[in-house]
């Protein structure tokens, strides 16, 4: 190919922002395969490609905007109709060239190529596809069986006695038929009682009340009890309850009574009642006597308020499914101490009888003593019952686990332990009475434990169990061949349990003490060797080894190791030439940690323009320099901090759900109306499909075992373990749809539009699940509305400011916090924006022409907000996942940024 005549060329290179049509890859100094991953990583649908002697060029299906210098090529631009030139021409220079597809500057003259004189390349050839595995789709066509909701089911308390509790009366049955006739309507044609009539009203205003505002029935839980929609958990455990919150309406007719007089005729209603009451207990008539007891000495938590009629006659003896709400009597210390002694006495005389399940329901029903009442039925061996009861009153978990097992029920009990996480406290319950039962539940708790992806925790939780010690040594095995953090602290842990098998890691152990090994893996190794409780031979030579690489890590800031954790190691390497080597700790101040959402000056970066080949739907960072990545319909992989891919998983992958553990994971892929799950062990790698479910929302993160989701309606936990999707816990009947969830590390929130009012139903997850409130919010037409666990809803907005950037803004309550954002590029017009709420914060993405900016927005109750990041963005669509101590960013292109939120550090990579 003859150079052009002309060599005086006066700008060879396009330069700054250019529409570019092609690339030009030269072959000096780029070998041919690496021309075409760079092919490979700018090619899109459309695109052509040629190779020539000099080099390839790629051609766009169209021309796209590009800064020339991150271009990864030689970028080519259009001048005119036809041809690519590789710089800009004057009209002189333009005049002087010969028609050609491609005008080149090589060797400072201009040189015109020919696609005709070319070969044309197909770059899909390069791709090694050998090494994926082809599964069978999920057939989403057969009929999807429903989680099984029984297990925990709590049974009624009248089955749980048994027909010793009589059947309702005729009385009571006839007084109910026509207490349903008065409220419907039709028993106008009775003659009423003044103090049917006197009732009737009050009810009747009452009622107007609450459907004319119905918030005076309060923001706890309603009329109902514990909140409205636990009664609708179709069988399987009912929520962990919150404090019931007393009906305002009650409030409101108290201060009426006392202000005209009427609290006076109640308190002599009340006081016959209670005389009569009196006088069965003294005449007997213990049957009688108990169907009209009142119950006492409550902790008032489940009042919702003060009760203004006399309560009715019991038709039977049975004791409350659960924790229900319900109104007080209020008689005064004096005689609540009489009743106390009434009560206890017939107690006495029905345990003196044998009557247990009446002698119960005194104990539980009456004098509020449900501990007492449990631990009576456990003395007279009655633990299926006891089990019962304990599950219904929603009594602590481990208290639950040990009845269950007791009972001979350890299905159920296992269950509930997965549920709580309770393993620990209940075997320390059963150890000393039941260790046959405790041996068994720690078994599970060790098969628990590696479902949730903590290995060393299963091996000390099954290590007492001599029988178990086999498999505690294969789960060793299986951490020692995970990520380096988790194989530092396995090697501690064999050399504490198995120390004579610490002679074959001689190597591993030399490379530890090796100063040019990783440092973060050394440390990992030197804090568990500090945290080490027993002490071994094995362990004195492992920490000989590791110390003096680990004294000068600390000494160049490479750990964080303090003076007590470098004691405890030279202590337990008992070594005194060692001891004597060592010199004293002069450690250097640990630099000071930059949090991010604390920073009071903004993080600034840029994310390169060069794409990755890959196309990620979801992204989780696992420590380590690692990344779980999903791909879709092509699977889920790990890559690695420079973007390669070590380990791919054959599942279809469109949403990551990652344990606390980081060492399991969920992928998600949607197929119609269900989602198709799969569980991925990401220490033995091994791929569990847990079948399809629909589900209108669900949790980023999960356990291990317990994932929070929202299914038809409910709110539900899954075991995410098994096939079967068994459900832990779940709550219906919310009085609406599930309009918006969401869900944070301790809190989950859900707004449900109902028929009368928008209510958050807020619940707290740790320690234990429990429902915090039930608040009714207001809400504009077309507004958006943050959940959040302290201010239940923030109102956001979004406008144009006078600059051409954005003013951005939260409402919470009579707070009103603001920030201006610029836009990435001046004199664009209006910017375009969008936001995603974090924990801790907002993401506010501003659009250019070509260019986004992320801010990273902290919002406070000061009137104004606070910018802790500004992230340079390639013009897309961006995506943020929030982790406990990161924020990870990514696009469909391949970029990915992790954000260390306790170090302010960022690390970018395109995934190859």
């Amino acid at each position: 190919m003859p150079p052009d005549a002309r060599s005086d060329v006066r700008h060879p290179l396009w330069r700054g922002w250019q529409t570019v049509a092609g690339l030009w890859f030269a072959a000096d100094p780029m070998p041919p395969q690496r021309r075409l991953e760079r092919i490979l990583r700018a090619w899109t649908p459309g695109c052509r490609a040629w190779r020539f002697d000099e080099g390839d060029v790629l051609y766009f299906d169209a021309p796209r905007p590009m800064q020339c210098e991150q271009a990864g090529g030689t970028p080519l631009c259009r001048i005119g109709a036809h041809g690519l030139y590789g710089g800009p021409l004057t009209a002189q220079e333009l005049a002087a060239l010969a028609p050609a597809d491609v005008h080149l500057v090589i060797g400072g003259r201009l040189h015109s190529l020919n696609f005709a004189q070319a070969q044309a390349l197909d770059p899909s050839l390069i791709l090694d596809i050998d090494d994926y595995a082809l599964h069978d789709t999920f057939d989403c066509s057969r009929i999807l069986p429903a989680p099984r909701q029984d297990r925990l089911a709590s049974k009624a308390l009248r089955e749980v006695l048994g027909k010793r509790i009589p059947p309702p009366s005729e009385e009571r049955e006839s007084f109910l038929h026509s207490a349903r006739e008065r409220e419907a309507g039709r028993g106008g044609a009775a003659k009423t009682s003044l103090r049917e009539r006197v009732i009737g009203t009050r009810d009747g205003i009452a009622g107007w009340l609450l459907s004319r505002f119905p918030s005076l029935a309060g923001g706890g839980a309603g009329q109902g009890g514990r909140g409205g929609g636990q009664r609708g958990s179709q069988g399987s455990v009912s929520a962990r309850g919150g404090a019931v919150q007393q009906q305002r309406w009650r409030e409101w007719l108290v201060k009426a009574a006392m202000a005209s007089q009427a609290s006076k005729l109640m308190g002599m209603r009340h006081s016959l009642y209670l005389r009569r009451l009196m006088q069965r207990f003294d005449e007997g008539d213990l049957t009688e006597a108990l169907r009209h007891a009142l119950p006492i000495d409550g902790d008032g938590h489940d009042s919702l308020g003060q009760a203004f009629s006399l309560p009715g006659r019991r038709d039977r003896l049975s004791l409350s499914s659960g924790k229900s709400a319900h109104a007080s009597f209020d008689f005064g210390d004096y005689a609540r101490e009489l009743l106390r002694k009434r009560y206890r006495a017939a107690f006495e005389a029905l345990d003196r009888q044998g009557k247990i399940d009446e002698a119960v329901f005194v104990l539980a029903e009456l004098l509020n003593a449900r501990q007492e009442a449990l631990d009576y039925l456990i003395r007279h061996e009655r633990f299926a019952q006891a089990a019962e009861l304990a599950l219904g009153w929603d009594m602590p978990a481990d208290t639950i686990i040990r009845l269950l097992m007791l009972a001979g029920d350890s299905e159920r009990a296992v269950l509930v332990a997965r549920r709580d996480n309770a393993f620990a406290a209940a075997i320390a319950m059963l150890e000393s009475t039941h260790p046959e039962h405790a041996l068994s539940l720690r078994r599970q708790w060790g098969q628990a434990l590696v479902e949730q992806g903590q290995w060393l925790a299963a091996v000390d939780a099954v290590w007492p169990d001599p029988e178990s010690r086999e498999q505690a040594a294969r789960w060793l095995l299986a951490a020692e061949s995970a990520g380096s953090l988790l194989s530092a602290r396995a090697l501690v842990q064999r050399a504490s349990l198995l120390p004579d098998t610490l002679q074959h890691y001689a190597e591993r152990i030399a490379a530890y003490a090796d100063p040019s090994s990783p440092a973060a893996s050394r440390a990992a190794l030197g804090r568990a060797l500090a945290d080490c409780q027993s002490r071994n031979p094995a362990l004195s030579l492992l920490a000989t080894h590791v110390l003096p690489a680990l004294a000068a890590d600390r000494g160049f800031g490479a750990n964080e190791l303090d003076v007590r954790e470098l004691n405890r190691i030279r202590d337990l390497s008992d070594d005194p030439w060692l001891r004597a080597d060592l010199p004293a700790w002069k450690l250097p101040a640990v630099a000071a940690v930059r949090r991010l959402w604390m920073a009071t000056e903004p993080v600034s970066a840029r994310m390169p323009d060069e794409i990755g080949l890959r196309a990620p739907s979801d992204v989780v960072a696992l420590g380590e320099g690692r990344y779980l990545v999903a791909l879709g319909e092509a699977g889920a992989a790990v890559f690695d901090r420079s973007g390669r891919c070590l380990r791919r998983y054959a599942v279809p992958a469109f949403r990551l759900v990652i344990g606390d553990s980081g060492q399991v994971a969920l992928a998600l892929a949607k197929r119609d109306s269900v989602w198709r799950i799969a569980r991925l062990d990401l220490v033995s790698h091994e791929i569990a499909d847990l079948g399809a479910m629909p589900l209108q929302f669900f949790a980023d993160r999960f356990d291990g075992i317990a994932w929070s989701v929202v299914t038809g309606d409910r709110i539900a936990v899954i075991d995410a373990t098994r096939p079967s999707l068994d459900l832990l816990w779940s709550v219906g009947d919310l009085g609406g749809p599930v309009a918006q969830a969401r869900f944070l590390q301790h809190d989950e929130l859900f707004l449900v539009p109902g028929r009368a009012q928008i209510v958050v139903w807020h619940y707290r997850t740790a320690p234990r699940r429990s429902l915090v409130s039930r608040e009714p919010v207001a809400l504009d037409d077309g507004q958006s509305a943050l959940l959040d666990p302290q201010m239940i809803t923030a109102k956001l907005r979004l406008t144009a400011n006078e600059n051409g950037g954005v003013h951005f803004g939260c409402t919470v309550g009579p707070h009103d916090c603001s920030i201006d954002l610029a836009a990435p590029e001046p004199g664009t017009g209006e910017a375009e924006c969008g936001v995603i709420p974090l924990a801790n914060g907002f993401l506010v993405m501003v659009y250019g022409v070509y260019h986004m900016r992320l801010y990273l927005v902290r919002r406070g109750t000061e009137m104004r907000a606070r910018c802790v990041a500004e992230i340079d963005w390639p013009q897309t669509q961006v995506q943020v996942r929030e982790q406990p101590d990161r924020l990870v960013l990514f696009d469909r292109e391949g970029r990915v940024m992790e954000i260390d939120t306790q170090t302010s550090k960022l690390r970018s990579l395109t995934l190859l």
